[in-house]
């Protein structure tokens, strides 16, 4: 609040009426401390609850490292040199490999044939033969003017697109005057690079073929090789040096050939990545429950922000609840999370004891895995469980089918095969009903079947219509990409009614229908082939795919929800958007809000009465100002009478 710019406090009166204005103003001004102090409370709630969302989404991504599973599916590979220099191949293991080990030694490498032509003078001169060649089955005519350098451009435009001939060329310059055409092919491999000249000569002309069409021995610079190794002393063969498909999950790439060298290759889990990942969970699970007592212990001095906050209150004891439930549809002796090392003090600290989780894991992987993920199955032709939906009990569910999914038809009848418009110029107008898309197509005199068809496909793919056209005779069959009332369209005609043969004799249209049906009894919600299941009920937000026309019990689906998926869902509620953390702020900022509007107005208005009582001080000090000044002049005039009376 502002002062008046000029006063003059008690000049007349002796009395401090500045002071007493603020002093009234203070007073009054009470409630509006009260409410600063209210609005200091709120920003450092907010502070309190920023640093509690950073906590709950560190605990969030780690619960959902261990609801994906991909830690308990880590793998790796190691190789150990038994002789030789050094390791006969690098390898890599797939997500979930078996662990094993084998012996691996390598007799040959495979490598890429490499041919070279006999040696041209100038390469920029016309070689004067023409004919077509072939290369791995890719053929090339070949002009009498062509150069050198031309058939090498020729042939490396022939290993391009979609199917390369998988032969580079290069001119390789011996001197001046010695040039030579040398190919490369692609791949390793004893098939090499197979020549042949279809018509003419032109490839014997430059020595990389014989009469009899074989590969010139001469122009062998390397030749194709197959990789020869052995594993655990049975002999295998591979065109290439990268090997997938020896030991499942397992890639070789072979990198030596020394002679009588060995190297041992181990393969298997990684349990260090679930390792890492129960430890981050267990780090973070800590942060989260060591703010939670902070926030939850009060003294006689001093109580914390959110001291006796609901929302942390229901957290601090659904948080151990969820950890400690044993996991619905788990291994009975592998149930819970204590089992394979997660147990909770006295405190409620979170514990990981490693020797109990390497103890489960490395007997028993995906029992582990289990005890942790998120796990969708189903059984029935057709069926299939997409997502939970975040459901957060699981269980196995019955899916029955009351009507099965359909998409939208229309089939056209009687129909020549040869369209007469008439006198009138004909339209069709394809539109899809549930995106209001249209396109129109021009029908003409003369067109057939297929030409229709053709129009009407072109068009609609033009526009994105979702619509597949066939012909069937000389009808045409009109059917929605989308199942379900997501695929309803509409085939509206102008011009008909004149000609001699069209498609329609008035507009139609066709509307597919949705799956109805339940999942575990409860009736889902249909859209397309998709059943989902409704809120408030066990299978809430779970999504089953049903692609069969059956009907009734067509088979079941299962949810199993992991320690880690739980955790994760629990904290869905609180993190995600518009969960109770930004519930709570929006909460705050409202309340925020109104104090400041509150705390302003009492501003305004004791703004106003500051200036109402200095002008009611400054108006008193004024009449007083003036009953000194008539004072002071009767005194004056007393003075003679005085006088005269001596």
């Amino acid at each position: 609040m502002t002062a008046p710019i000029v006063s003059f406090s008690g000049l007349a009166s002796g009395l401090d009426t500045r002071g007493l204005v603020d002093a009234i103003i203070a007073q009054a001004r009470v409630p509006a401390v009260r409410l600063e102090a209210d609005q200091a409370a709120i920003t450092q709630q907010r502070a309190a609850l920023a640093t509690f969302d950073g906590l709950l989404a560190s605990l969030r991504s780690a619960a959902a490292t261990l609801r994906l599973g991909t830690p308990f599916e880590a793998t790796t590979a190691t190789t150990a040199v038994v002789s030789g220099s050094g390791p006969l191949a690098t390898v890599t293991t797939a997500a979930g490999v078996a662990p094993g080990s084998v012996r691996l030694s390598v007799d040959q490498l495979a490598r890429a044939a490499k041919l070279s032509s006999n040696a041209v003078a100038d390469p920029a001169a016309a070689l004067g033969n023409a004919g077509t060649i072939s290369i791995n089955g890719r053929t090339l005519d070949v002009a009498a003017d062509t150069t050198l350098t031309g058939l090498r451009d020729a042939i490396n435009a022939l290993n391009s697109g979609s199917t390369p001939s998988g032969v580079s060329a290069t001119i390789l310059g011996i001197s001046p005057t010695e040039q030579r055409l040398v190919l490369t092919s692609a791949a390793t491999g004893a098939a090499g690079i197979a020549l042949a000249d279809t018509t003419g000569t032109v490839l014997q002309s430059l020595g990389l073929v014989d009469a009899l069409g074989n590969n010139e021995p001469g122009a062998v610079l390397q030749a194709g090789t197959d990789a020869i190794f052995r594993l655990d002393g049975f002999v295998l063969t591979r065109s290439s040096n990268v090997v997938t498909d020896a030991i499942n999950g397992v890639t070789l790439t072979l990198t030596s050939e020394e002679v009588g060298a060995v190297t041992d290759v181990t393969f298997g889990r990684f349990a260090d990545a679930a390792r890492t990942a129960l430890q981050q969970f267990t780090d973070a699970y800590n942060a989260v429950t060591g703010f939670l007592r902070a926030q939850g212990t009060a003294t006689d001095t001093s109580r914390p922000v959110l001291f006796n906050d609901a929302l942390l209150r229901g957290l601090r004891r659904d948080l151990p609840t969820q950890l400690l439930q044993s996991v619905l549809g788990a291994a009975p002796d592998l149930a819970t999370a204590a089992s394979a090392g997660l147990s909770l003090t006295r405190e409620g600290t979170l514990q990981f004891n490693v020797a109990t989780f390497d103890a489960a894991f490395n007997t028993r992987p995906a029992d582990v895995r289990a005890l942790f993920t998120e796990t969708l199955s189903a059984t029935g032709t057709g069926l299939s469980l997409l997502s939970s939906g975040g459901n957060p009990t699981g269980g196995t569910f019955d899916v029955e089918i009351l009507a099965p999914a359909t998409r939208a038809t229309i089939s056209s009848s009687g129909f020549s095969g040869s369209y007469d418009a008439g006198a009138t110029a004909d339209e069709l107008t394809v539109r899809n009903v549930t995106t209001g898309r249209s396109v129109v197509v021009p029908l003409t005199t003369g067109m057939t079947t297929l030409a229709i068809r053709d129009a009407i496909q072109a068009a609609a793919d033009s526009v994105g219509l979702g619509l597949d056209v066939a012909v069937s005779g000389n009808n045409l069959e009109f059917t929605a990409q989308a199942i379900g009332s997501a695929g309803s369209f509409a085939l509206e005609f102008s011009g008909l009614g004149d000609g001699g043969s069209e498609l329609f004799a008035g507009n139609v249209s066709a509307s597919g229908d949705d799956v109805i049906g339940t999942i575990g009894g409860f009736l889902a919600t249909g859209s397309g082939d998709l059943l989902v299941g409704n809120g408030d009920t066990p299978v809430a937000g779970l999504s089953v795919r049903s692609t069969s026309s059956a009907t009734g019990i067509v088979g079941s689906v299962s949810l199993r929800v992991g320690t880690g998926a739980s955790i994760e869902r629990l904290l869905d509620q609180i993190v995600g958007v518009g969960g109770a953390l930004d519930q709570r702020r929006a909460q705050l900022d409202l309340r925020s809000e109104r104090i400041t509007d509150r705390i302003e107005g009492i501003d305004v208005r004791l703004e106003r009465r500051r200036n109402t009582l200095l002008g009611q001080f400054l108006r008193m000090e004024a009449a007083i100002s003036r009953l000194q000044s008539s004072q002071s002049a009767l005194g004056v005039l007393a003075l003679p009478a005085r006088d005269n009376n001596r």
